[in-house]
């Protein structure tokens, strides 16, 4: 069973501080006139979590320019749903409403009708499993990891292969073979981020002290490490746009990488009080923020 909610997407103009006031965190759309320039314009901006004013809004995920999947819990509830936002028809629909929680949600490149996410039971949340569900009513369809530790974040690689961030002091990365249920771990102190590049490359973040965070780049072939670039103070999320452009948010603005290593600006988004924004999900020409509010 799923549960559809009609949106209520308030449109914004800079110099609105209408969702400045809501604790926990919120989502926020952005129409990009140019999203590949230097200095963006933004054409319009709207609030998706009317549906969950107070609640937990996170983990964006673009399915195509006007379908989303997110994370949602809500202050009355003690798991977490996916929803799938219907953006040109402004709906939101509750896919999972189960007892246990789910986290991560995309789409499964095997089959475009099924998700992967993780997976917490209801009573034992020492338990996070990486499986593959229904994307239409929710349903798991089967387990990709059962044995692989505490996976909270994943990349799908190439041929039943996973890349895994694990769950444990430090955490780390590790390459998962879904066939023969090996892995092997080839970063520690990492960042809940990463994107897998040319289907040979990890971007991640190397977490060296508390106050210095570095993006790398691991090669699966030549099994070496490179730095890229310092991160932003506190940055450890980031994208890659479609010219293969890093772009990560800092505060109110979200940034660029250039090709000298230093991050430019490309919009500000103090003026609506969108101060704190933590993850991001960018296609084409539209991306969603993840804006921390405070309590």
């Amino acid at each position: 069973m799923y549960f559809k909610h009609n949106l209520i997407l308030g449109i914004l103009t800079f110099g609105n501080s209408l969702f400045s006031q809501l604790p926990g965190s919120s989502l926020y759309l952005l129409d990009i006139k140019n999203p590949l320039d230097s200095n963006w314009i933004i054409t319009k901006i709207n609030y998706l979590s009317a549906l969950n004013p107070t609640g937990y809004n996170n983990q964006p995920y673009f399915i195509d320019n006007n379908h989303l999947l997110a994370c949602i819990r809500k202050p009355e509830n003690n798991n977490t749903e996916i929803y799938k936002f219907d953006l040109l028809n402004k709906t939101a629909t509750n896919i999972t409403n189960s007892a246990s929680s789910e986290y991560s949600p995309r789409v499964y490149p095997e089959n475009s009708e099924e998700i992967s996410c993780v997976k917490v039971p209801e009573n034992d949340s020492t338990i996070q499993n990486l499986v593959i569900l229904n994307a239409s009513n929710g349903k798991q369809v089967k387990f990709i990891t059962k044995d692989h530790s505490k996976i909270g974040y994943y990349r799908y690689l190439k041929n039943k292969t996973w890349v895994c961030y694990l769950v444990q002091e430090p955490h780390v990365l590790s390459i998962y073979s879904e066939l023969d249920r090996t892995r092997k771990i080839f970063a520690s102190s990492i960042g809940r981020c990463f994107e897998v590049v040319n289907l040979n490359e990890i971007y991640f973040v190397h977490k060296i002290t508390e106050d210095h965070w570095v993006l790398k780049s691991y090669n699966i072939d030549t099994e070496k490490s490179k730095t890229i670039a310092k991160m932003p103070p506190g940055v450890e999320d980031f994208v890659i746009n479609s010219n293969q452009q890093l772009i990560c948010a800092n505060k109110s603005s979200i940034l660029r990488l250039n090709e000298s290593g230093t991050w430019s600006i490309l919009t500000d988004l103090k003026t609506l009080n969108i101060t704190n924004i933590g993850r991001i999900a960018l296609f084409g020409n539209r991306l969603v923020l993840v804006n921390r509010n405070a309590s």
